[in-house]
């Protein structure tokens, strides 16, 4: 399932792809995948692509402004920011300590 996830965020031109490894880490989540898009119309094409590659979604939220959603697949959790918005909530140094398994499409 992670690997589908990542390869409809690489065919949607998604930036700066980082995962975040979790199963020592939390009870709750698998992995989280963090990225970066240019606008939030690329969101819908994402969400359509993961239902049509028969990934359950749980529910997305998102910010009034796009600059943020959130797609929870149950053990993967899929956040696409706006840059200025991945910035502002830099999730990613919230988990600097978690192991990150991929970073700019490479492994």
């Amino acid at each position: 399932m992670k690997d589908k996830i990542l390869q409809i965020l690489e065919d949607k031109k998604v930036e700066d792809i980082a995962v975040y490894d979790l199963r020592m880490k939390s009870a709750l989540f698998d992995f989280f995948i963090v990225g970066t898009i240019s606008s939030s119309k690329q969101v819908y094409a994402i969400f359509d692509d993961i239902k049509k590659a028969g990934i359950d979604i749980h529910h997305i939220e998102e910010t009034s402004d796009g600059g943020w959603t959130l797609i929870d697949c149950f053990d993967i959790v899929v956040h696409l920011f706006t840059g200025q918005k991945r910035k502002e909530y830099d999730l990613d140094s919230l988990w600097k300590e978690t192991e990150k398994k991929r970073e700019n499409g490479s492994q």
